[in-house]
């Protein structure tokens, strides 16, 4: 007869069967004493009961145990998903918003439920409370039920200020592009350090924003993203730095994203071939500047 099969037919006894065999027990452990106690010729001395003690402990440690297995058992047959959910996952405490993507894998995650987690922290999203790792659609109610105690977030909202009163804080700033910092940028609703920091990268890379429309050039800022952030933020044009097209090097030309190997490579060998531009709309003379690509590049050359 198997353990479970033996804790079941416990479990199933009435209380007064389960105390008659307690009863039983603490008799044959009365019999077992007194036998040692009352032996012809044992000397008369106290004995030491400790062993029998440790004996009948163990052994209801092991029935508390078994049946906390069983239950485990029994509740695995009825929700076979839970079973496998407990197979896979292997929890320890965790912060879901600091966790890197090899953090989630030794919990016992899939490529795919990783990945779906980390392009969901880079857009901006947040775990503000346990039930947040919920709501990840690659998470199973029975993998979030496992982890769950392990979660180092609230159960609930702590702070006094609500994220509806935070989100309303924040919609109320309007930000400039090119002088804010990070802590500026982060006063943003759908801005948060990750893309505060991008916006700030490539604010660098371009030498300044001419409209807020670039930010949909942002990795990550897609069209629902920029249509959050939009209203709050504008732009100084004047703060853009001007590239001299008469001095500039053709290495430093090509970093800038707009221009490229391509574009820098015809315009410093249309100058070397015909002398300085004498006017911006000379550079239109280069057969790779369209007038298209005249209005993206223009408002960050000058000829002096």
């Amino acid at each position: 007869m198997s353990r479970f099969r033996i804790i079941k037919e416990y479990l199933n006894l009435s209380k007064t069967e389960k105390a008659g065999i307690w009863l039983l027990l603490t008799i044959l452990l009365a019999v077992i004493v007194l036998s040692v106690f009352l032996r012809p010729g044992s000397p008369a001395q106290k004995q030491d009961f400790s062993a029998y003690e440790k004996q009948i402990l163990a052994w209801e440690k092991s029935v508390n145990s078994s049946e906390s297995s069983y239950q485990h058992y029994e509740n695995d047959l009825d929700n076979p998903q839970q079973s496998i959910a407990r197979s896979k996952i292997t929890p320890f405490e965790f912060n879901p918003n600091e966790l890197d993507a090899q953090g989630w894998k030794k919990l016992g995650l899939t490529d795919k439920q990783v990945k779906s987690i980390m392009n969901y922290r880079q857009k901006g999203g947040e775990f503000r409370i346990k039930a947040d790792v919920e709501k990840m659609y690659s998470i199973s109610a029975e993998e979030y039920n496992i982890l769950k105690p392990y979660i180092l977030l609230p159960e609930t909202a702590t702070k006094s200020t609500s994220y509806s009163s935070e989100k309303k804080q924040k919609e109320a700033v309007h930000v400039e592009l090119n002088s804010a910092d990070s802590t500026q940028l982060k006063t943003v609703n759908g801005i948060g350090p990750t893309f505060a920091r991008r916006i700030i990268a490539y604010r660098s890379k371009l030498h300044g924003f001419y409209r807020v429309e670039q930010l949909k050039e942002v990795k990550g800022i897609d069209e629902e993203k920029y249509q959050q952030i939009a209203p709050y933020v504008f732009v100084n044009p004047y703060q853009v730095r001007k590239i001299n097209i008469n001095t500039v090097s053709f290495d430093e030309l090509k970093q800038h994203p707009y221009f490229g190997y391509n574009i820098a490579l015809s315009l410093i060998n249309y100058r070397k071939q015909h002398g300085a531009y004498a006017a911006l709309a000379d550079i239109k003379k280069s057969a790779l500047i369209t007038e298209e690509v005249y209005q993206k590049i223009s408002p960050y050359l000058t000829i002096q």
